[in-house]
């Protein structure tokens, strides 16, 4: 019963890009190699990866305000459903809730500037547009109601949506498309920064 075994062990990992070999001599009186080898990593690896558990959206906002944004192109409508868009990508998204002007924390306005259309490709047999691309350009604030602070603010901002169209699809269709991809985009910059 009071043996003590020496056994060499050799393991590899990887830690932050380079590979690590540990060469151990380990005395055995009882204790679990896979034990020790756990604690090491468990040590080791999140210090050297950059993992943390913090969120990603700053910290004591809960409500966005939304007002329908403005909209300087002649595209009507373009803005209630870059609206509709970005109010969804926020509920679904993010852990904030929406809520009127008079009861949120921040408020999200914003402009469309330009929405142009371009032709990537024609049809070799029709001459007819193949590939188009729709790209929104917008400008936007995200601002703190309490204390008067920008969180964000982005100028010529821009989003692309190339579009293969389909028999019996419209350009609506690739310019929901653009609406749907801008508001992701939008979202997405009401993340802290790294």
């Amino acid at each position: 019963m009071g043996e003590n075994r020496q056994k060499g062990t050799r393991g590899a990992f990887w830690a932050g890009g380079d590979q690590v070999t540990i060469s151990l001599k380990i005395v055995r009186t009882g204790r679990s190699l896979a034990g020790i080898l756990a604690l090491i990593l468990l040590t080791i690896l999140p210090a050297g990866c950059g993992y943390t558990m913090k969120s990603i959206y700053p910290a004591g906002i809960h409500t966005v305000a939304v007002p329908i944004w403005k909209n300087h192109t002649f595209r009507r409508g373009l803005e209630f459903r870059l609206t509709e868009a970005i109010d969804k990508n926020i509920e679904s998204r993010t852990p904030y809730r929406l809520a009127p002007m008079n009861q949120a924390d921040t408020e999200l306005t914003g402009t469309i500037e330009t929405v142009t259309e371009g032709v990537l490709s024609n049809s070799f047999q029709t001459n007819l547009p193949q590939e188009t691309q729709i790209t929104l350009v917008v400008n936007f604030t995200w601002r703190n109601l309490r204390t008067g602070a920008v969180l964000s603010r982005r100028v010529n901002f821009a989003a692309s949506s190339t579009e293969i169209p389909q028999i019996g699809q419209q350009l609506p269709d690739a310019e929901q498309m653009a609406v749907e991809r801008m508001a992701k985009a939008v979202v997405n910059q009401m993340q802290k920064s790294w």
